[in-house]
Parts: C-alpha cells; structure tokens; sequence
C-alpha cells in the first residue's frame, strides 16, 4: 500500500467550484522532478501562456518511473539527469478532467546539457521554456503562486492543481533537507 503525501482533492484547490464529483475516476500516473544543477539551483518549467512555474515532469508512458522522469527531464530541461532520491507521492482527485492522478516526485542531479531542442510540439508552440532559480527565489515564486490559487487568481485549471501539487512536493523536499 503506497502512503501518500497528501492527497488533493478538487476541492482543496477550487473551494468555491459548482463542478460535480464524478462518478468514476481514470487513473493517470505522473513523474516530477525536483533536478539541482552544479550551482545548487532548481530546474522551473514556465511558457509565455500563463507565467506560472512548476517542476518539471509529466505523464507517465511505462511502469518504470525513474526511466519516465529521465525521459520527461530531457525533453523539458534539455538535461540529462542522475536520479539521487524520491521525495514521495501525492494522489489528486481532479474532478472536471474526472481523473485521479498518482505522482511520484524524484531528487535529480543535472550531468549533461543537452544541445538539441527536445521539447514536443505542442510545448514548443506554448513557448515552454526552463528556469534555474536559487532555492530562495524558488520558495518566493512558490508562496506567491500558492497565494494566487488560495485567492482564486488561477484560472487555468489543471496549473492551479499542478501549483499545489510542486509546493507540497517541494514543502517535503526542504523539510527532508532540513532548509
């Protein structure tokens, strides 16, 4: 039985919502990546759409998850990465999308910049784009976006989420961390 980090629901992160619980749930399993490069910054994935910023990562194709992150990290960041530790799983029940989402966030290290464009089509065409940002600046972007969806300012549905999802990650990674 996987222990959960936490687990979120539609609630949690749209109190205010009309969108009716579904009946059933499809299940979709992700990966995230908390990825230090050799300065000790944060690989952030934003695009020019909304501005927001979130770990990098994403669906999962296959069961073994650390291949999917390493996969996931070469077409957001253009790195290669060394996986060095899980920070955990966090379980989301988004009910307009009628899925419950199973992520499981890893601790990379960047070894290798790669020199082509590995992003998809569809991230190229929404301008998605990487971030190195100190720890510092990491939990300010954090805390202000977390803000934003506290006070409903986040329209995009699925970001909200993925914002409350990356600040409960990145909460459990700086409290392992001892920072």
């Amino acid at each position: 039985m996987i222990k959960y980090l936490k687990v979120i629901q539609s609630s949690d992160v749209f109190p205010k919502s009309e969108i009716k619980k579904p009946q059933k749930y499809t299940e979709r399993q992700t990966v995230k990546a908390i990825v230090l490069n050799n300065m000790n910054e944060i690989a952030l994935v934003t695009n020019s759409i909304h501005n927001l910023y979130s770990l990098p990562g994403g669906g999962a194709d296959g069961d073994n998850l650390e291949s999917e992150i390493i996969r996931e990290c070469l077409e957001e960041i253009n790195q290669e990465v060394k996986i060095t530790g899980k920070v955990g799983v966090i379980k989301e029940f988004r009910d307009r999308d009628a899925k419950e989402y199973i992520n499981t966030c890893f601790v990379a290290l960047a070894v290798k910049k790669i020199d082509n464009d590995t992003r998809t089509e569809e991230e190229i065409k929404n301008g998605l784009r990487v971030e190195w940002v100190s720890k510092e600046k990491l939990k300010d972007i954090f805390n202000e976006q977390s803000k934003k969806v506290k006070d409903g300012q986040i329209s995009f549905y699925n970001t909200a989420f993925n914002i409350v999802r990356d600040q409960e990650f990145l909460n459990e990674y700086f409290n392992k961390a001892g920072n």
